[in-house]
Parts: structure tokens; sequence; C-alpha cells
């Protein structure tokens, strides 16, 4: 095999996770592998939650807002499988961005720094080797040999570093699937659509403005009764009746993807450490992942910048808040947490909504679900008011 030089750090997987935890890796020699080159494209809905307070967490994100291309969105109407339940207002709800452009840009960021390098490699195997009083890890990919003293897994649902670590595939019930189809045309309505329930599968399709159109997707937990393509074309023939998306437009492509709905057993140890995807930090209650991916890059950056000693325990440490934030995903049957909320919110909440405790009840459903940091210093948020109508 060709041999490539030793590095401190491997990074595997250049999206937001991996571009964001070499980003924050400091006085390392760091690699970037991912097994495309960049820009390349990626199924997601692209909503950055929150998005106007990310510049006070990700300073990588700071650095490329002014040149990202993205829409704002203020309002959203959701449904219960096509039945109308409530409308909300916020100061600002989301930045819809295209995944092929905010990509490239935080990897084009950790490449800036000296000590960061991207090699395109379609990793294959993970070894490793005593070598001293810690290990040496050689990854390979059939052709070459690359070798670090520590990996920081961040290659997606089906992780090899992941599987290295010993965490099994997920079941069925424990990850999701999702398609969409881009629209380009002018927007007539510039509001959120949120259908859960829809065709009374455990999952919700969505309609959100993008700044040239519509992004159009349905995204289900379990097995599907019928194929996929068969409930986004249905969804997507229901929203032009609705007069969600105009007559005039033009179906630009159409692509899908899976999402893990359960953090794995094995996230880290003294030399390797899972974020993102890899580590399964899915939000479950909607499927929000970039935010989460970009949190744990960072955390898992800065505890391997920080110091090389007692990795394993730190970085649990640092952790354990933003795993929480996904709702106890360790924890409960990704299955019964979603019906549980869904109905709960759909359901109970359709009555009470016409009673002051609904509005109360549907903005802390809300809240826990955009996961707003509205009190600390400098927030955008700080002086918000959700309001709730029909």
């Amino acid at each position: 095999m060709e041999n490539i030089e030793k590095y401190d750090v491997i990074v595997v997987g250049a999206g937001p996770a991996g571009s964001t935890a070499a980003f924050y890796i400091d006085s390392l020699k760091v690699l970037i592998i991912d097994k495309y080159d960049f820009p390349r494209h990626k199924a997601c809905g692209g909503g950055l939650m929150s998005s106007k307070d990310w510049p006070l967490e990700f300073e990588n994100y700071k650095r490329i807002k002014d040149e990202l291309k993205s829409y704002s969105c203020k309002s959203i109407k959701m449904y219960w499988n096509k039945m109308f339940v409530s409308r909300c207002d916020f100061k600002h709800f989301f930045d819809q961005i295209d995944r092929y452009e905010f990509d490239n840009l935080l990897l084009r960021e950790a490449l800036k720094k000296d000590n960061i390098k991207f090699l395109k490699f379609e990793l294959q195997t993970i070894y490793k080797e005593k070598s001293g009083n810690k290990y040496l890890y050689k990854l390979s990919d059939g052709q070459r040999e690359i070798t670090a003293d520590y990996i920081i897994g961040a290659d997606g649902m089906y992780s090899k570093v992941s599987r290295f670590l010993g965490n099994r595939l997920h079941k069925r019930h424990e990850f999701g699937y999702c398609m969409e189809r881009e629209i380009i045309c002018e927007k007539k309505d510039i509001n959120v659509h949120v259908v859960a329930g829809y065709k009374w599968e455990i999952g919700y399709g969505w309609v959100f403005p993008t700044a040239n159109g519509y992004q159009v997707g349905i995204g289900i937990i379990r097995k599907p009764r019928k194929d996929l393509n068969y409930y986004l074309d249905d969804f997507f023939a229901w929203s032009l009746k609705k007069g969600f998306i105009p007559k005039e437009h033009t179906a630009a492509k159409t692509f899908g993807g899976a999402l893990p709905l359960k953090v794995v057993k094995n996230y880290c140890t003294d030399s390797v450490l899972l974020c993102g995807d890899a580590m399964g930090l899915v939000k479950l209650l909607t499927g929000e992942g970039i935010y989460y991916a970009m949190q744990s890059g960072k955390l898992a950056g800065q505890t391997i910048s920080e110091s090389q000693k007692d990795l394993k325990n730190r970085y649990k440490q640092k952790i354990k808040p933003v795993i929480w934030d996904t709702f106890l995903t360790p924890y409960v049957p990704p299955k019964i947490f979603t019906i549980t909320f869904w109905s709960i919110f759909f359901h109970i909440g359709k009555i009470w909504n016409y009673f002051p405790v609904g509005n109360i009840f549907v903005k802390f459903f809300i809240k826990m679900a955009i996961h707003r940091k509205s009190s600390r210093e400098g927030s955008y948020y700080r002086d918000e008011k959700i309001v709730i109508g029909k």
C-alpha cells in the first residue's frame, strides 16, 4: 500500500459535524477525509432552527453567514393528516439553506487553518496497533493507508467508525427515511407547512420556502406501508391542490436519505469520538440534525484540542446536555416517543387550543421543538413573543 504521512487526528466525514470538529482543533495536525469531493448534494430539509443565535455558538458559522444564501421563515401552519391545527408566528423561525453550499462553506472555513488538510478517501477498514502506551490507528481505502493517534467519526448514520467501536446497525424503528423534491418557482405562500401523521404514518410532510421556491418533503420513521415515492407524490399533489405551491413550477430534483433516531451505545473511547449522525444525534420530535451535528462536532474538537488525557470521560460530560436536548433518545423507544408527542399535540392540543391553557401547551411544545435559548446575553430572541392563531 502507498503510505501517507501520519496525523494527530483524522476526522472521518466532511459534513457539518466533521468540518466543525476540525475547525475547533488547534495545535494538532488534522486530516479530514470524505468519500466525496465538495461541494456535493445532501438530502436534507435544510432548516437552521433558531439560527439568528448561531453566531453566538459557532465561530465557523459566524464567519460564513454573510456569504451563505438563506431564506428566513417566520410562520408555521401545522396540520394533522390534512386537518389544520394551528398557526404560529415568530420573530424568526428558521433559515432555509442549501446543503450543497452550506457544507462546502463550512469545510472551506476549516481548511483555512494551517493545521487542517482534506483528502478524498473512501474509508473501508480501521485497524489499531499498540504504540508505546497508546494506540495508533490505521485507516485504509483498499489502496492507501493513513494513520493517526485519534479519530473523530462524523461519517453519518452508516458510520464505519461507529461499527469499529462495536455498535450495531440501527433497527428499523430506530431510523427514518425522508424524500424531498426541490421546486423552482415564484413564491406566493411564505408560510412553513408541516403535516404530521400524513396518511397515518409516523412522521410528517413539509413545505419549506427557499430562496428559489420550495422544498417539499416527507419523512417516516417505521417501515412505510407503501413506497416512499408514493407518499411524496401524494403529498406533493395535496400541497399543490391546497395552493401551498403554485401550478407554474419546475421540479429541479428529487432525492432521499436516512436519519438515525437513537444515540448509539458506544460513542467515545480515550482515542475515538463520534459526533453528529454517526453518534445518532438527531432530534426525535422534529428530525433536526444540523444543529446537533455542529454542536457535537464543536465539543469533540474542543475536547481533543484542550487535552488528550481522559478523553472519554471529558467528552461524556460535555456531550450529555446535547444528548438530553434530543429528547432522551438513548432511553425511550423512538416509535413510542413519537406517537405520544404527536398524539398529545395534535389531538388534545386541538381541543385545548380553544382555551387559554391550549396556547400555553402549544407554546411549550414549540419551545421544546426549536430549542430557543432566549435568556442568554445577546440572544436575538430575548424579547420574542410567539403568537398562536388560526
